[in-house]
């Protein structure tokens, strides 16, 4: 008599490989997703820091053409760097000159006067050349890159 090999039912084998495949995907959408995130803290990081720097422009042109002061939000900085930039930033470069008292610390409260209500960064601006340094974070998180703006 013949024995008939019964074939109903998952052997042990193709388990296996399933959960490794399965594993395998897993670990990819993970590593994918995490690094969307840096990537979209990076984007919004470089948004703030266009936006501050548009209103600063923004608020210069104000002051120019009234002559009214009260346009220049912020406390002056006591030097180019007010102790929170330092020359070994990368990409950091900072105006020499007569224009260099023209420095600005934006803190989150100065930034409300500016209409950007939902910002916790500080920022050090230069409203007559329109730089612009967040000085909270100070480097994008994927890349280290200096957030400035020129």
């Amino acid at each position: 008599m013949r024995k008939i090999k019964s074939e109903n039912g998952i052997t042990m084998m193709v388990l296996v490989v399933t959960i490794i495949v399965l594993s395998i995907i897993a670990s990819i959408v993970i590593q994918y997703s995490i690094n969307g995130g840096e990537y979209s803290k990076e984007k919004q990081l470089l948004s703030d820091l266009e936006i501050v720097q548009h209103a600063v422009y923004e608020q210069y042109e104000q002051y120019r053409t009234t002559g009214d002061e009260s346009f220049i939000v912020g406390s002056k900085a006591n030097n180019p760097n007010d102790g929170r930039i330092t020359w070994e930033d990368n990409n950091a470069y900072w105006s020499t000159g007569e224009r260099d008292k023209q420095y600005y610390v934006l803190t989150p409260e100065d930034l409300k006067q500016l209409g950007i209500d939902n910002s916790k960064n500080t920022y050090i601006v230069n409203y007559y050349t329109g730089e612009c340094y967040n000085s909270t974070v100070r480097t994008t998180p994927e890349n280290n890159k200096v957030l400035y703006k020129k």
